[in-house]
């Protein structure tokens, strides 16, 4: 299985994945790396903190980004559920 790197785009700069998770999929990636996304905020806003993430970057082995997946895809996007 491939190996993929999260990387968290933030105010300060980014923060790098030295150490890589396998998935089957790019797809699978996105969808750990959006659960990622809202842990992070949850985590912030719990803590009454300023939230300064703003993306993350899925790179491949060679160091490639395959994917971006910004606040709006892994949190704005699952809260707009139709009723």
């Amino acid at each position: 299985m491939p190996i993929y790197f999260f990387h968290v785009r933030n105010e300060e700069g980014t923060d790098e994945d030295l150490e890589g998770i396998t998935f089957e999929s790019v797809e699978a990636a996105k969808v750990s790396a959006a659960e990622t996304l809202q842990e992070i905020i949850a985590d912030e806003l719990r803590a009454a903190r300023k939230i300064e993430i703003g993306a993350i970057d899925i790179t491949d082995a060679t160091g490639t980004v395959v994917a971006t997946v910004t606040i709006e895809d892994g949190v704005l996007q699952p809260l707009s559920l139709s009723y």
